[in-house]
């Protein structure tokens, strides 16, 4: 007799159709709706749409007039860009950097005039500073920072600066700034996802 040997069956995760988690880890009953008076566009490196941990891709699930575009250079936002040259617009983008304002301060620079797109952009720091660099577009928007920081809540991800912000800590700051939105259901959303993912994975911060 030939002794055989069967490779057990792996079973695939099953994925939730609506927040795009595994089941197990399923944050949709922490969903809530978030309204803004603006359209929120999110350009995202590539490697954070791969990353189990990144934050952005939580902001959609509350806030229906924000979208994710993924890619680098200028030609993978083409659309944006189009959209953003060829529109009578007021476009802003919240990016760091030596001739950014502080974004406390934007009623003084706008005359409380709110901005009809806000871009956001989704990468780790040095990935980012590389997107600024391909993206040239975006200089000749107004760019903005902030004067001070909340604290950051970002416990399972560690980030090699001291002071910063997640994407999604980040973009709940600057909209409550600007529209004087409460933004707590997106934190509540970021702190839900971080505890279902500790319950399932250990040692997930270290």
């Amino acid at each position: 007799m030939t002794n055989s040997y069967v490779k057990p069956a792996i079973k695939k995760r099953v994925i939730c159709r609506r927040c795009k988690y595994p089941q197990t880890v399923c944050i949709c009953a922490f969903i809530s709706e978030v309204k803004i008076p603006l359209q929120l566009t999110i350009l995202q490196h590539p490697l954070e749409s791969k990353h189990g941990k990144n934050t952005a891709r939580l902001i959609p699930l509350c806030i229906e007039n924000s979208e994710i575009f993924v890619g680098e250079n200028q030609q993978d936002f083409i659309d944006v860009k189009t959209q953003v040259m060829a529109a009578s617009q007021n476009t802003w983008v919240l990016y760091p950097h030596a001739f950014s304002q502080p974004l406390e301060e934007h009623s003084k620079h706008f005359q409380n005039v709110l901005p009809d797109r806000l871009i956001v952009i989704d990468a780790t720091w040095r990935k980012a500073t590389k997107m600024w660099q391909l993206n040239p577009w975006l200089h000749a928007l107004p760019s903005w920072h902030f004067n001070t920081l909340p604290d950051n809540q970002y416990r399972i991800r560690k980030s090699t600066l001291e002071h910063s912000l997640s994407s999604l800590e980040a973009t709940a700051q600057a909209l409550s700034i600007l529209c004087d939105t409460d933004t707590q259901p997106l934190l509540t959303l970021f702190d839900a996802m971080q505890r279902q993912q500790e319950r399932h994975i250990p040692n997930l911060g270290v």
